[in-house]
């Protein structure tokens, strides 16, 4: 920034004087101020010229400071402009239209004016007469506000902010009643980037919202949203004590602790309880019954016939670190030698309740079946996908619980289309029970 320069026997003129004023705000203001509001150009501060509601006919403008950015002015003088009210302005607005509605904008702009006037000594440089003058001795910033009327219409718009202006507020006229109703009024002003409003690069983070210049009200917020319903920390998660809200983006989730156990809920609301593991099966899943028992492919399997009334039976007993609420699924696998029509196996699960119910009890019983399984290659491996409870742990409205047992009953039920006349095998060690 420019020194104003005095040299030895130079004229001084009031000009040098005034200017060397301008240069100072112009470092002030161009390069210290800019940039410790993070560049922000034609901004306010804090409720700085905030337009609020005075009456049905008359707005309020906040007493504050803010800057205006103005280029293609004198070299000597800030493009960073200060606008200054020390007082609250009312402004009134034209008189209401009588059928429609209408938008006014309220609007600003920097100017100097005069301070204070003093008697001082003049001499008239042509006459070199001297007499006492009353002359202005100080200036200062203000900003000049205005209302601009927009057009009454049936939808009205927004009129065109004149040049040179900032618009600070949208203020809609309702036809005859005038401004009935502070939300009526729209706040448009950009606030400086301090305190809350500070900005930060977020550009390169995972969890807040991606933006260059991400306000730290919003990033503060965003990390509440975060943390509100449980706080991981070193892989500890606090007690909730309560289930938290469902989250607001599908294929979203909440993790969270609620005493000693994790929960999940989905967009939908649905909690489920984590942690429940998968049951055990394979080799070890001792099934009996009528069906055929052969060996093939060096493996053993069980056959059933087209028609047929076979079954197998497996007692499966729910593992003590089963959490109620989970459903059950039974994963089995199946292949045909044909390579054509259509097979669909059917699974009817028992719940034989601990200390409660008798080991033949068929009171309460759930019923699914795999879906029709179409061939298209000989002895292709087909995995079936059985539910042995509700998706809520329940079988007819009774929970699992840890400690019960599930009988399952195996059978073979005729598909939609042309039933395969080859007989199913079933592959007894591909059995996987998954517990939630």
């Amino acid at each position: 920034m420019a020194r104003q320069q005095y040299n030895d026997g130079q004229e001084i003129v009031f000009d040098d004087l005034n200017e060397e004023q301008a240069l100072r705000e112009q470092e002030s203001y161009d390069r210290v101020v800019f940039e410790l509001i993070q560049r922000a150009e034609d901004a306010f501060f804090d409720n700085g010229f905030l337009v609020s509601l005075n009456s049905p006919t008359a707005v309020n403008v906040n007493s504050g400071v803010g800057f205006q950015t103005e280029t293609g002015l004198d070299v000597f003088e800030p493009e960073k402009r200060l606008l200054y009210k020390s007082a609250v302005t009312v402004l009134n607005i034209t008189a209401p239209d009588v059928v429609n509605d209408r938008i006014d904008i309220v609007v600003v702009k920097n100017r100097r004016v005069d301070g204070a006037t003093e008697s001082r000594k003049f001499k008239n440089a042509s006459t070199e007469v001297i007499t006492n003058e009353n002359l202005v001795t100080t200036n200062d910033w203000d900003a000049d506000l205005q209302i601009v009327d927009g057009t009454p219409a049936g939808s009205p718009s927004v009129p065109a902010t004149p040049a040179g202006f900032i618009k600070i507020a949208e203020v809609l006229v309702k036809a005859v009643a005038g401004i009935d109703n502070p939300s009526n009024i729209t706040d448009t002003r950009t606030l400086m980037p301090i305190g809350a409003s500070s900005t930060i690069n977020s550009s390169a983070f995972v969890r807040l919202t991606q933006s260059a210049a991400l306000t730290l009200q919003q990033a503060f917020a965003e990390t509440d949203a975060f943390l509100k319903n449980g706080t991981l920390d070193d892989n500890i998660f606090v007690d909730s004590v309560s289930d938290p809200t469902a989250p607001g983006v599908a294929g979203e989730v909440k993790l969270y602790n609620k005493g000693e156990l994790l929960f999940i809920r989905n967009q939908a609301g649905v909690i489920t309880p984590v942690g429940s593991g998968a049951g055990g099966g394979g080799g070890g899943a001792n099934w009996g019954g009528d069906a055929l028992e052969a060996v093939e492919f060096e493996e053993k399997v069980f056959q059933f016939a087209e028609g047929d009334a076979a079954e197998l039976d497996l007692y499966v007993k729910v593992p003590q670190g089963y959490l109620a609420g989970r459903q059950v699924q039974m994963f089995l696998g199946f292949y045909s030698p044909s390579n054509s029509d259509e097979f669909k196996m059917q699974a009817v699960t028992t719940l034989i309740r601990k200390n409660q119910d008798a080991i033949d009890s068929t009171a309460n019983q759930e019923t699914d079946d795999t879906g029709d399984f179409t061939n298209t290659v000989a002895n292709q491996y087909r995995e079936g996908v059985l539910d042995l409870s509700t998706p809520t742990g329940q079988i007819n409205g009774f929970a699992v619980s840890p400690g019960d047992l599930l009988r399952v009953e195996l059978t073979r039920i005729a598909p939609g289309g042309s039933d395969d006349s080859a007989d199913i095998r079933f592959v007894p060690s591909s059995t996987e029970v998954k517990f939630g």
